[in-house]
C-alpha cells in the first residue's frame, strides 16, 4: 500500500467510526528545516481544540511492520477517550504570566529555517538560531511543546529579550545538562547489552536529561567551561542533531576537515531531515572561553 492509499484508508476508517459532524482535514505542517509534513486534524463538533495526527509518522510505523488496524485503533482511541476540550485549558495560553515558567529554548539551523524565522522570535548564534517554545506537561497527550510565534509576542506584549531571560532561567531547571562518555551512551542505548569498541578517540555527548532538543545545552552558563575541565583541553563540538552535540578533544583530531566531512556524511545518511542541526563544526577554547564556527 502506497502513502496515498494508506492515508485514504485511515481517513475512511475514521469517518465511519467517529461521531457524525466530526471534521477531518489534512493540513500541511511546517517542521524544522523547512520539512513539510501531513497532519490530519480531527475536530469533533463544537470543540475548539483538535488532535492532529502526523500521517507521515503513522505510515513509517506501517512500513516497519505495524498493522493497519493497530494504527487506526490507536488514532481512534486518542480521539474518543481524550476529552481535549475538558482537559486542555485553551485560555491558559493567552496569559504570559501563567506561561513564563514553561518557556525554554532550542537551537535550529538558521539557513534551513529562513522562512520560519520570519514568523518567530529568535536570536542569532553562530550559524544557528535560538528559538523559544513552551514545554507543557500533563497535557491530554502527555508532554507537549508549543513553538512561540511573533503573534504570541504581540498577544502577550513582551519582547524577545523577555523570552530569552525566562528561557535561560527555566532551561537549566526543567532540562538540566548532562555530559556522558560515548561508551556510557552506547551501553544505555543497548540496555547494557553492548560494549563499544575501543576506537581510540575519546568522545563525549552533551544533551539534557530528557535527551530531547538537548543541543541547546551549549547555551547554558558555564557548561562549555565545565566540559573543557572534564576533557582537559580545547575541543571540537560536532552538531550530532538538534538533540545533542558531541565533544572531541583537539589533541585526538588529526584533520578538522575530515571531522567536518564526517558530520556532513552522517547528516545525509543517519539523521532525519527534521533533526539536522548543522553541517559545520565548532571549536571551544578554554583560554578565550568562546565557541567559534569552523566553516567547511
Amino acid at each position: 500500500m502506497n502513502y496515498q492509499e494508506f492515508v485514504g484508508t485511515v481517513t475512511e476508517f475514521l469517518r465511519e467510526s467517529l461521531p457524525c459532524g466530526t471534521k477531518l482535514e489534512m493540513l500541511p505542517l511546517e517542521k524544522n528545516n523547512g520539512v513539510i509534513m501531513d497532519g490530519l486534524s480531527i475536530r469533533r463538533q463544537g470543540q475548539k481544540v483538535a488532535p492532529t495526527i502526523y500521517m507521515d509518522a503513522c505510515y513509517r510505523e506501517y512500513l516497519n511492520g505495524r498493522s493497519l488496524k493497530g494504527i487506526c485503533d490507536q488514532i481512534l482511541e486518542c480521539c474518543q477517550e481524550t476529552d481535549f476540550e475538558g482537559r486542555f485549558d485553551v485560555d491558559f495560553f493567552t496569559d504570559y504570566g501563567k506561561l513564563k515558567s514553561t518557556v525554554v529554548y532550542k537551537l535550529i539551523n538558521a539557513d534551513k529555517n529562513r522562512e520560519l524565522l520570519k514568523r518567530i522570535p529568535h536570536l542569532p548564534y553562530l550559524d544557528l538560531a535560538i528559538v523559544f517554545y513552551c514545554l507543557l506537561t500533563d497535557t491530554p497527550v502527555g508532554n507537549a511543546t508549543v513553538l512561540i510565534h511573533n503573534s504570541h509576542m504581540k498577544l502577550w506584549n513582551i519582547r524577545c529579550a523577555d523570552l530569552y531571560r525566562d528561557a535561560k532561567a527555566n532551561a537549566v531547571r526543567l532540562l538540566p545538562a548532562r555530559l556522558c562518555g560515548m561508551a556510557e551512551v552506547i551501553r544505555e542505548l543497548s540496555g547494557g547489552k553492548e560494549e563499544p569498541e575501543n576506537v581510540g578517540v575519546p568522545m563525549y555527548v552533551l544533551s539534557n536529561t530528557q535527551k530531547s532538543l538537548g543541543a541547546a545545552c551549549i547555551l547554558y552558563d558555564g557548561v562549555l567551561k565545565s566540559c573543557a575541565a572534564r576533557l582537559g583541553e580545547a575541543y571540537y563540538v560536532l552538531p550530532s542533531s538538534i538533540h545533542e552535540v558531541i565533544m572531541v578533544p583537539v589533541s585526538a583530531v588529526g584533520d578538522e576537515q575530515e571531522l567536518s566531512a564526517m558530520v556532513r556524511d552522517i547528516n545525509r545518511t543517519q539523521v532525519r531531515d527534521t533533526e539536522i542541526l548543522s553541517d559545520n563544526i565548532y571549536l571551544y577554547s578554554p583560554v578565550s572561553g568562546k565557541l567559534t564556527l569552523i566553516e567547511s
